[in-house]
């Protein structure tokens, strides 16, 4: 379906090894050049393993590929369980090898014709056997008494064992000492990297007519290897997927967002499906899929030929975390919807350290409270207030009642009043006085009491005195009418309480 709309000439993701498709990563190539050395050995056995879909059966289809027929005849054998009787029975099937008679004697006797006619004709004669893993242990000892037919100290036999990990613990075993010994050489296939998954899936778009259509971004490449792990026949499920996804939706470019869509999708079609225990294991990694398109992929730009720079944007704090940024670099750059976008240099990020607060102390607490307390307010600022409140108390007459005035914050605490500060409020706030006696007494008592104070703290610092005592003339004069309107007061406010 997706080869159509994208012009491709086959399925470049088929689960079938198909040798055309071969890549040599490092592990694939090492593990052929172990099989080339065996051949060249003309003995002994072989074992190569790997995980389930790492690549071994393309392994060997590209090995026989490559193989001089002229030189060498190989049959392959894949028959799971077999047991000892029926070995070799399978083994002539697989040279198309036709006994004269029954028995095991005929089988024998026909085998070791066929063995010595290859040889009069220059070839040797190789056995493949796949999923080796499942053969019994009393197998694999017929096979070993196989393997020791020669011909005046010439191997006419040579097998190559292909299975997984299993079959290295089965190896292992202290009953297989003889079989060991006839190995010449064991390899493991290991998962491809990061790069490599990139050039191989590449490699495979290339041999169907791939030209850049879909588009694969890095982030893509990076998800799909870590949902995978760099095992192939998975990156075939996944990457089929991709591209159906892609033809169905009419997308054109592979993201990570198209990968976490995919595989989303196998996730939900595997739990759902009723073969598949609770137990099991989700044939992808999603969440490390998601983490690695995450990443940012491929070198930053370059800004005016100097260091190359990073952008990446920074959360708004959270509530009760002391955040302490320690910058290397270009500052934070604030923006309107409450985030901060800041430029580093490649070799210095910056360092955000959270520090958790330590846990509270009872015993402080009341301490605490009062640091949290807002400051006191002026004299200045208690005028104002209780000249707000006078007007907000008495109301023009032919004017509808204002409406409520909105909170305002709290503001940072204020400075101490200055005494001329303090003689602009008394002569702002004295016409004020009409329809609001009781409000304006109250207020003129708290800035008495303020002045007072301001006029002891005066007296108590020296360098406050001597500025006042050098101030010009209206000071002083401002100063006495303070202490008789503060006299005024107070006589006011005993006629009020009485």
């Amino acid at each position: 379906m997706y080869e159509e709309f994208f012009s491709f000439s086959g399925s470049p993701f088929r689960l079938a090894p198909d040798p055309k498709f071969f890549f040599g990563s490092k592990s694939h190539n090492k593990a052929m050049a172990y099989l080339h050395y065996g051949l060249r050995q003309a003995e002994g056995f072989i074992v190569i393993t790997g995980e389930i879909g790492a690549g071994k059966s393309i392994l060997i289809g590209h090995l026989l590929d490559q193989l001089d027929r002229s030189n060498v005849l190989a049959a392959t054998l894949a028959t799971p369980n077999l047991s000892p009787e029926d070995l070799l029975t399978q083994v002539l099937s697989a040279f198309r090898i036709e006994p004269s008679g029954k028995g095991r004697s005929a089988e024998i006797e026909a085998f070791e014709d066929f063995l010595f006619d290859q040889m009069n004709h220059g070839r040797r004669v190789l056995l493949v056997i796949d999923e080796a893993q499942n053969l019994p242990l009393k197998t694999l000892e017929e096979l070993r008494v196989l393997s020791n037919l020669n011909y005046e100290g010439t191997p006419l036999f040579q097998v190559f064992l292909i299975g997984q990990p299993d079959f290295r613990e089965t190896m292992a075993r202290a009953d297989m000492e003889q079989l060991r010994q006839r190995v010449i050489a064991t390899y493991h296939l290991e998962p491809m990297s990061r790069e490599e998954t990139q050039h191989y899936i590449e490699h495979r778009l290339k041999q169907v007519g791939w030209d850049g259509d879909p588009k694969i971004a890095p982030d893509a490449f990076a998800a799909i290897h870590a949902a995978t792990g760099g095992v192939p026949r998975k990156i075939h499920k996944l990457c089929n997927r991709a591209l159906l996804y892609c033809s169905v939706e009419k997308v054109r470019l592979i993201d990570g967002a198209v990968v976490a869509a995919v595989l989303a999708d196998l996730a939900a079609e595997q739990n759902a499906s009723a073969a598949v225990d609770s137990e099991d294991k989700l044939d992808f990694d999603a969440s490390a899929a998601v983490k690695a398109a995450e990443l940012n992929i491929g070198p930053p730009p370059l800004v005016d030929g100097r260091k190359p720079i990073r952008a990446r944007t920074v959360k708004p704090i959270r509530v009760g975390v002391e955040r302490v940024d320690l910058h290397v670099g270009p500052r934070i750059d604030q923006q309107s919807n409450g985030t901060a976008t800041v430029l580093e240099p490649a070799g210095g990020p910056a360092v955000a350290k959270e520090r958790r607060k330590p846990p509270e102390d009872p015993a402080r607490e009341p301490q605490e409270a009062r640091e949290a307390q807002p400051a006191p307010l002026s004299v200045f600022d208690r005028l104002r207030a209780a000249k707000n409140a006078a007007n907000v108390a008495a109301p023009a007459p032919s004017m509808r009642p204002a409406a409520p005035q909105p909170i305002e914050e709290a503001p940072a605490p204020p400075r101490p009043a200055t005494l001329d500060e303090v003689a602009d409020a008394i002569a702002a706030a004295r016409p004020s006085r009409k329809g609001a006696d009781e409000v304006e007494d109250a207020a003129y008592c708290e800035v008495a009491d303020d002045a007072e104070t301001a006029a002891e703290k005066a007296g108590e610092n020296e360098q406050a005195a001597t500025e006042i005592e050098g101030a010009a003339g209206w000071k002083h004069s401002i100063v006495m009418s303070i202490n008789d309107t503060r006299e005024e007061l107070r006589r006011a406010h005993d006629s009020v309480t009485r």
